[in-house]
Protein backbone atom coordinates (compact mmCIF):
# COMPACT_ATOMS: atom_id res chain seq x y z
CA UNK A 1 0.00 0.00 0.00
CA UNK A 2 2.76 2.56 0.27
CA UNK A 3 3.39 2.12 -3.39
CA UNK A 4 0.32 3.81 -3.85
CA UNK A 5 0.62 6.25 -1.09
CA UNK A 6 3.92 7.08 -2.87
CA UNK A 7 2.07 7.14 -6.27
CA UNK A 8 0.05 9.53 -5.26
CA UNK A 9 2.44 11.88 -4.00
CA UNK A 10 4.31 11.76 -7.22
CA UNK A 11 1.30 12.78 -8.92
CA UNK A 12 0.86 15.45 -6.98
CA UNK A 13 3.92 16.37 -7.91
CA UNK A 14 5.42 19.54 -8.61
CA UNK A 15 4.32 21.40 -5.80
CA UNK A 16 3.92 25.61 -5.68
CA UNK A 17 5.74 27.46 -3.28
CA UNK A 18 3.60 27.80 -0.31
CA UNK A 19 1.38 24.81 -1.12
CA UNK A 20 0.06 22.66 1.40
CA UNK A 21 -0.43 18.92 1.66
CA UNK A 22 -4.33 19.16 1.64
CA UNK A 23 -3.77 21.03 -1.58
CA UNK A 24 -1.50 18.18 -3.11
CA UNK A 25 -3.63 15.58 -1.98
CA UNK A 26 -6.55 17.03 -3.93
CA UNK A 27 -4.42 17.36 -7.12
CA UNK A 28 -3.53 13.33 -6.81
CA UNK A 29 -7.40 12.54 -5.91
CA UNK A 30 -8.48 14.43 -9.21
CA UNK A 31 -6.17 13.07 -11.62
CA UNK A 32 -6.53 9.47 -10.15
CA UNK A 33 -10.84 9.91 -9.94
CA UNK A 34 -10.27 9.43 -6.62
CA UNK A 35 -12.15 11.13 -3.59
CA UNK A 36 -10.22 13.53 -1.62
CA UNK A 37 -10.97 11.49 2.19
CA UNK A 38 -10.28 8.02 -0.33
CA UNK A 39 -6.94 10.04 -1.33
CA UNK A 40 -6.30 11.33 1.85
CA UNK A 41 -6.69 7.44 3.25
CA UNK A 42 -4.43 6.06 1.14
CA UNK A 43 -1.84 8.94 1.49
CA UNK A 44 -1.26 8.38 5.01
CA UNK A 45 -1.59 4.53 4.91
CA UNK A 46 -5.23 4.31 6.51
CA UNK A 47 -6.86 2.83 4.15
CA UNK A 48 -7.69 -0.80 5.15
CA UNK A 49 -7.85 -2.17 1.65
CA UNK A 50 -7.88 -1.10 -1.60
CA UNK A 51 -10.32 -2.20 -4.77
CA UNK A 52 -8.58 -3.02 -8.14
CA UNK A 53 -10.86 -0.02 -9.58
CA UNK A 54 -8.68 2.00 -7.16
CA UNK A 55 -5.44 0.70 -7.81
CA UNK A 56 -5.88 0.58 -12.02
CA UNK A 57 -6.76 4.24 -11.38
CA UNK A 58 -3.48 5.64 -9.32
CA UNK A 59 -1.62 3.29 -12.03
CA UNK A 60 -2.95 4.76 -15.14
CA UNK A 61 -2.59 8.39 -13.66
CA UNK A 62 0.94 7.63 -13.11
CA UNK A 63 1.98 6.20 -16.36
CA UNK A 64 -0.18 9.29 -17.87
CA UNK A 65 1.90 11.34 -15.49
CA UNK A 66 5.02 10.01 -17.06
CA UNK A 67 4.51 9.87 -20.41
CA UNK A 68 3.27 13.82 -19.94
CA UNK A 69 6.72 14.68 -18.24
CA UNK A 70 8.84 12.65 -20.57
CA UNK A 71 7.13 14.35 -23.57
CA UNK A 72 8.01 17.61 -22.14
CA UNK A 73 11.58 16.35 -21.38
CA UNK A 74 11.57 15.78 -25.15
CA UNK A 75 10.86 18.94 -26.02
CA UNK A 76 13.06 20.31 -23.80
CA UNK A 77 15.64 18.27 -25.19
CA UNK A 78 14.78 19.60 -28.93
CA UNK A 79 15.27 23.17 -28.10
CA UNK A 80 18.23 22.87 -26.61
CA UNK A 81 19.90 20.73 -29.22
CA UNK A 82 18.37 23.23 -32.06
CA UNK A 83 20.23 26.26 -29.80
CA UNK A 84 23.61 24.73 -29.53
CA UNK A 85 23.64 23.77 -33.45
CA UNK A 86 22.74 27.32 -34.07
CA UNK A 87 25.25 28.41 -31.63
CA UNK A 88 28.08 26.07 -33.14
CA UNK A 89 26.87 27.01 -37.13
CA UNK A 90 27.77 30.94 -35.78
CA UNK A 91 30.86 29.92 -34.56
CA UNK A 92 32.00 27.90 -37.29
CA UNK A 93 30.57 30.88 -39.94
CA UNK A 94 32.85 33.18 -37.95
CA UNK A 95 36.00 31.14 -37.96
CA UNK A 96 35.43 31.07 -41.56
CA UNK A 97 35.71 34.71 -41.76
Amino acid sequence: MTDLAEALRELSEPWPRGDRIKAAIGRAARLTGLSYWRAFDIWYGKARRIVDGERQGIAEALIKRREEMARHELHDLKIRIARLEALLSRASQDSHR
